[in-house]
């Protein structure tokens, strides 16, 4: 068993499989590198002796950390926090995962 990336099998890039268990267990390949802008968040939660990678939706807000402050917690603008922190992105073939956030952006800003 092996914990590590596969390959795209079109492209030979390092992708995950994942479960996207918010839509009904859709099998999803994401890259393996985090990126600011990037969609989806994932874990192992190992049940017996498979691997079931889960991937869900990045949270819209995210809760400070528990070590905070509680004047900083009060301050805390949980929206930015996420928007700020590096996600996980659905693989596209020939794209680093940095490209892909730039092209939906691009995209976005065309429409």
């Amino acid at each position: 068993m092996t914990t590590g990336p596969d390959r795209c099998n079109d492209c030979g890039q390092d992708v995950f499989g994942a479960h996207l268990f918010d839509r009904g267990r859709l099998k999803i390949e994401l890259d393996p590198e985090p990126v600011v802008g990037g969609d989806y968040t994932y874990g192992n939660p190992t049940y017996g002796n498979g691997q079931h990678w889960r991937a869900t939706y990045r949270p819209l807000r995210v809760s400070p950390p528990l070590n905070m402050p509680e004047p900083d917690a009060k301050q805390w603008d949980g929206k930015k926090a996420a928007n700020e922190r590096s996600w996980f992105v659905q693989h596209v073939c020939g794209l680093a995962p940095a490209q892909i956030v730039l092209e939906r952006c691009r995209k976005k800003g065309a429409s």
